[in-house]
């Protein structure tokens, strides 16, 4: 077994280590700085050169020398275009995935007349914790009332607010 077809075989695997492990594990990036401070923005430059970057140019450089059967100054050349290549149009194909992935996701930033179940009530200090459903999902947000309004643990209301702190949407629907 030739070398570039040793490059070949890791690439590959690690390619699909990689691969498999995002699509199981979500958010997981197997990334890490190649110690060249091109540009720290997330630029083009700085994701082609990154272990991604690498594994594609390794693919596709390794792939070309595969197919040729031979080490030439042609194959090398040849395989230096394909993984450059694989390197930039596997970047853009991976930018525009995320992109339709981050629009696919609908954030609430705003909370308007949502209906909350009151988790943790503090009397004294009129702050308290509520359940409300986000994204699929009940996440806990802080409510403040004004003096005079008494909540209990397991109340319903309607909330108005932001992801940090709500409080309720009208003084009729705090049901005492």
């Amino acid at each position: 077994m030739a070398w570039y077809e040793i490059v070949l075989l890791v690439s590959s695997i690690l390619f699909l280590l990689s691969t498999v492990g995002s699509l199981l594990f979500g958010g997981i990036d197997v990334d890490f700085d190649s110690g060249i401070d091109i540009d720290a923005g997330g630029t083009l430059a700085s994701d082609i050169f990154s272990f991604k970057g690498l594994l594609h140019f390794c693919i596709g450089f390794s792939l070309v020398l595969t197919l040729m059967k031979e080490v030439s100054l042609a194959s090398i050349s040849y395989g230096v275009i394909t993984g450059l290549v694989f390197a930039v149009v596997l970047y853009f194909l991976y930018k525009f995935m995320y992109e339709k992935a981050q629009h696919s996701m609908k954030y609430t930033h705003e909370i308007k007349d949502m209906e909350a179940e009151v988790y943790f009530w503090n009397k004294e200090q009129h702050i308290g914790e509520v359940f409300v459903t986000l994204e699929g999902r009940p996440v806990t947000i802080t409510i403040h009332c004004p003096e005079g309004v008494e909540l209990e643990r397991g109340q319903k209301l309607k909330v108005t607010g932001t992801r940090k702190l709500v409080s309720p949407s009208s003084y009729e629907t705090v049901i005492i």
